[in-house]
């Protein structure tokens, strides 16, 4: 197997030679790993208001090797050694999210933001994502740092108007690959409700770099002066248009103080605002769908970054996602197949070739024809929403319950197809075919996440009161409807509390046949609706909390799913 695209080249084929001598190592260095309480909300919280100031943090160092060997290694065998996990799983009970208030969304915080799912946006504002002010104006650029080595060179400019960005070239052979996967990427995401870079589709002449004077590139005794020669040299490794100028990514730099990437696991000491460990928050356990929605698949530490920024004076850290080249069949290597279908050191897989003597073929063994240079192999037709796997594990990822899932299958659920579109035009393509497969594509990945992440789980949500003189109306949307999920069904329901009906705790049960209600007169105080999508009862009910108000107001006070 040819593992040198896949990670460092002499260093992951050493590892791979000595899996058997890293395990025994690993079992005397790790012990149990501890667990952070889980309480869900016990009220409607809708923000978690962790932008308290604090006192500037120190960068956090992740190497790339020391990140490959914590998620490939350390935080494998904590897990292996983890009894309490176990037997969670065996009890069908895992561990929930942490960060969930009372109707079981994530409230808003330095990490995540409501946008499209709960608070719909316009095309306008979708086509925009976080992008603020004009383009850059690349009219005249200032070079003052340089990223000449590696698969995707990249320069740090200031522009005409002097504002600074990362400017990412798309490699010769593939035009318009990287740029374009990173600007629809960043939209999405964007749009999902995280923090996100501002990036621009933007063109560059050669004739328009200026090299900022005295600066220098390279580390130690290579450091030098960085002349023209170096960069035109760059430059011929990176794909060129007919008229002599370069498309290429332009990423606005992010305001404040950058610190080093977030870990995927535990709390960053140095932040008194962060108080959920990390593989417990929900956006960065349902990130695991969205990601394999857009075949994100280099979702490893690397590719995050901790913010010192100052916001309505409040100095606090804001918690980003950067780099998405490698989605929608971008990538430096966007030939390999196995992106998103395996690890980049599966150790499964590993197993299964050496015990079927190659009979089993692995993905990275596979091949598949190249769609177009622009698009690389993003395809539907292969995709299984339960098997995507990154490159790298995470452990929010591994922690991912199917309330998780399904919190991040609605958000997915929001982005019709004219606003995909509308989204993929926005990474001005050359082609329309590739814009049309990218929005084909995009649309038939999501009914494939739709379709599994929707099957097993109470689908009913967006829930309302009205309340009018006959008494109260409980309407609900059942999201798996039309989804190719399920046909319309009756929904049997009962109410519970004192009160109901005249007569302490009689229940009441009838059956619905649309998406609402009549709940008659409620008594002051609190009553539960649980609702099943069956009439014959053998799925899990959604039960929703009302509560009336001496003055004959009623509303949603608790949603849960189990």
């Amino acid at each position: 197997m040819d593992l040198l695209c896949r990670l460092h080249p002499d260093f992951l084929n050493i590892m791979r030679k000595n899996t058997i001598t890293l395990i025994a190592v690993g079992l005397m260095l790790f012990g149990m790993i501890g667990h952070a309480q889980t309480n869900k909300s016990s009220g409607v919280v809708w923000v978690d208001y962790d932008f308290k100031n604090i006192e500037e943090p120190g960068t956090r160092n992740s190497g790339y090797y020391v990140s490959f060997f914590d998620s490939e290694f350390t935080e494998q065998w904590k897990r292996a050694l983890d009894v309490p996990r176990h037997l969670r799983s065996l009890t069908g009970t895992p561990k929930p999210a942490a960060n969930v208030n009372a109707l079981d969304e994530v409230p808003d915080s330095s990490w995540f933001t409501n946008r499209h799912a709960l608070r719909p946006m316009t095309i306008e504002q979708l086509v925009r994502g976080p992008n603020r002010g004009d383009p850059p104006d690349l009219t005249h650029v200032t070079v003052t740092r340089a990223k000449l080595e590696g698969v995707t060179p990249g320069l740090q400019i200031t522009d005409n108007k002097g504002n600074d960005y990362l400017i990412k070239f798309d490699q010769k052979n593939y035009p318009e690959l990287q740029s374009g996967a990173e600007v629809i990427s960043t939209k999405i995401l964007y749009a999902a409700g995280y923090n996100v870079p501002e990036n621009y589709i933007a063109y560059l002449h050669p004739d328009n770099l200026e090299i900022e004077e005295g600066m220098e590139f390279g580390e130690g005794k290579s450091k030098r002066a960085l002349k023209r020669e170096d960069l035109d040299k760059m430059l011929e490794k990176a794909a060129r248009r007919p008229d002599g100028t370069y498309r290429v990514l332009a990423s606005k730099i992010l305001k404040g103080k950058p610190k080093g990437p977030f870990a995927w696991i535990g709390l960053r000491t140095d932040d008194p605002n962060d108080l959920i460990p990390h593989e417990h928050r929900r956006e960065l356990r349902g990130l695991r769908v969205i990601a394999s929605w857009i075949n994100h698949w280099d979702m490893k530490e690397g590719n995050t970054l901790d913010m010192y920024v100052e916001e309505k004076g409040h100095k606090f850290l804001r918690h980003f996602l950067i780099d998405f080249g490698s989605s929608l069949g971008g990538g430096k290597s966007p030939m390999e197949y196995f992106h998103g279908r395996e690890y980049a050191m599966d150790a499964g897989n590993m197993m299964k070739e050496l015990f079927t003597l190659g009979i089993y073929v692995a993905p990275d063994e596979k091949k598949a024809a190249l769609i177009d240079p622009a698009v690389g192999l993003f395809s539907a037709e292969d995709f299984h929403p339960e098997d995507w796997e990154p490159s790298f594990h995470a452990m929010p990822f591994d922690n991912m319950t199917d309330e998780d899932a399904y919190w991040a299958a609605r958000i997915i659920l929001a982005f019709d197809e004219r606003q995909v579109r509308s989204i993929v035009e926005s990474a001005e393509y050359s082609s329309s075919k590739v814009t049309d497969h990218i929005t084909r594509t995009l649309m038939a990945r999501r009914q494939a996440v739709l379709r599994h992440w929707l099957k097993d789980i109470n689908t009913l949500g967006r829930f309302a009161v009205d309340v009018n003189g006959d008494g109260a109306m409980l309407r609900f949307d059942d999201f798996a409807v039309g989804q190719d999920v399920r046909s319309p069904v009756q929904y049997t329901y009962e109410v519970l509390g004192p009160g109901v009906e005249g007569n302490g705790d009689r229940r009441k049960r009838q059956v619905a046949a649309t998406t609402q209600i009549s709940l008659g007169a409620l008594p002051v105080g609190e009553t539960r609706v649980r609702i099943w999508t069956n009439p014959k009862q053998s799925s899990d009910p959604v039960v929703v909390h009302l509560q009336k108000e001496p003055g004959g107001a009623v509303g949603i006070v608790r949603i849960m799913r189990s």
